[in-house]
């Protein structure tokens, strides 16, 4: 059975079948809600039912809080409507920029950084993420956060894992040339530095996760606060690392910083550090009184928020960006 939604304020009306997620269905009419993941980990597609009946499909915990679900707040790709709906949600504006790629540069076996150049200047801010379309395929798009703080360059820079079969990362990794361009979204997500407090700053990041979080402390570094800052970047094996130098030179300048950086590989008798992420991250300290960023897989997401709160962090203190492999 189909429904009508309407969207507020924007007045947009479409058809959604009751099997269809609120985001595919309009997808499937060329309206651009705004979302991230698609998958109930990012919360970007986060709205208001304002009238009508629906079900919610399951999704990562904290993006709605208590108060939020009182209020109506919804999580949209996991949203099926049950009757006509009216929803309060941003939609996004169908604006693009064409981005020249710049230099291609490897930094781990399966990890590339990829600068671009945009031929406008991108607004985002440290630790969103810009939608890029895929070379070929218009109606196909991948998410990456952007690596470093807005700067006056206007350059831009990821670090893109390689996904086997992942259509992006497969012709990113084996056919891009510096020259060839991308078409790029507006910068999206909420994930971002919170300058409003001086708490002494935890982050954690898995892989590539490292991303936005590497920006998010430098912008720290930027504005010039000297706030204690605790970064925990695992991988799985010691070829998946990278920037580990540039890492160490940080906690070499800067005596607020320590990084701790963590191998899975139990086996590897040649890692002389830490083993394990999380059980690191909890046998280092007590995080009550820290804000707390958060950047990898949802299973690690959700592992370290289930740590935080034994841990006695206040919800709104903890901060992620849970990605999926969207290669």
């Amino acid at each position: 059975m189909e429904y009508e939604i309407c969207l507020e304020p924007s007045g947009i009306h479409f058809m959604a079948d009751e099997r269809q997620n609120i985001i595919e269905a309009a997808k499937q009419h060329g309206i651009p809600i705004k979302h991230g993941c698609a998958s109930g980990s990012c919360g970007d597609c986060k709205g208001t039912i304002l009238s009508g009946e629906s079900e919610h499909g399951p999704f990562m915990p904290l993006l709605l809080l208590p108060t939020e679900r009182a209020a109506g707040k919804a999580i949209l790709c996991k949203l099926y409507p049950r009757s006509a709906m009216r929803l309060r949600v941003e939609v996004v504006p169908k604006d693009t920029w064409t981005a020249e790629i710049t230099r291609l540069t490897p930094l781990a076996w399966n990890v590339l950084e990829l600068r671009l150049r945009p031929e406008r200047p991108y607004p985002y801010r440290t630790g969103q993420y810009a939608r890029v379309a895929v070379p070929g395929r218009p109606d196909q798009w991948r998410s990456y956060s952007m690596a470093t703080p807005p700067d006056t360059t206007g350059e831009l820079v990821f670090h893109i894992r390689e996904l086997p079969g992942g259509v992006f990362s497969q012709w990113l990794f084996h056919a891009a040339q510096t020259g060839d361009e991308l078409t790029l979204g507006a910068a999206q997500g909420e994930f971002a530095l919170r300058p409003d407090n001086d708490r002494d700053m935890l982050c954690i990041a898995a892989g590539s996760g490292l991303a936005p979080i590497e920006a998010i402390i430098q912008e720290s570094i930027d504005l010039g606060r000297t706030r204690p800052i605790h970064l925990f970047y695992g991988a799985r094996k010691q070829a998946d690392f990278y920037h580990l130098e540039e890492l160490a030179k940080w906690s070499q300048q800067y005596p607020h910083i320590t990084i701790t950086s963590t191998l899975s590989d139990m086996h590897d008798i040649s890692w002389a550090g830490a083993h394990r992420l999380l059980p690191t991250v909890a046998a280092s300290g007590h995080w009550k009184n820290h804000e707390v960023y958060l950047c990898g897989g949802p299973g690690m997401i959700e592992a370290a928020i289930d740590l935080l709160l034994s841990h006695e962090v206040q919800h709104d203190h903890i901060h992620f960006d849970a990605f999926t492999p969207n290669g």
